[in-house]
């Protein structure tokens, strides 16, 4: 796993200071962070569930991560620049998944994906609290995107008849 630590990221949060483009760039190298970590994450996953309904869910959220990472970059590339505007997120139509039954490797990558979103979304709620104007609204967006994707891991979860035997064994 190549997951931020939590000291790193409340650190990050409690220097974030809206006035100070070096605060907020670092900020965003942990969200670069986050991003390419969970994008290599569901690539593996999907790789791992070739063939099956799963895949094209995992594939749908690297996609995801990709696009997020891309915006990131194109936020820091404008705070280094000195200019800011501000930055557009498509909006993307999720992966139609019903899957019903799963192995205890795969629920144990659902989970783990269900935990690293809830992690992302209290970064980036954090830094939109702690920011202003177009860097606000951007780290809003994200958490919001974040979101979308603990309902689709909620859903996924929700769907299937095999969780307590999973979980509880």
């Amino acid at each position: 796993m190549d997951f931020v630590k939590a000291k790193e990221v409340l650190n990050a949060i409690e220097k974030l200071d809206p006035n100070s483009a070096a605060t907020v760039l670092e900020a965003l190298k942990i969200a670069e962070h986050i991003e390419a970590s969970s994008g290599e994450f569901y690539k593996k996953e999907a790789e791992k569930t070739k063939g099956t309904e799963l895949e094209s869910f995992f594939l749908f959220l690297e996609k995801e991560e990709k696009m997020h990472l891309a915006k990131i970059k194109e936020l820091e590339g404008l705070l280094k620049q000195g200019t800011m505007s501000e930055v557009k997120f498509p909006k993307s139509a999720p992966a139609n998944t019903h899957v019903t039954s799963v192995a205890q490797g795969e629920m144990t990558a659902i989970l783990y994906g269900l935990w690293r979103e809830k992690k992302a979304v209290e970064f980036y709620s954090e830094a939109g609290k702690k920011t202003t104007g177009s860097v606000k609204h951007f780290f809003e967006e994200l958490a919001e995107f974040e979101r979308g994707h603990v309902e689709l891991f909620e859903h996924l979860v929700e769907g299937m008849q095999n969780v307590d035997e999973l979980i509880m064994g």
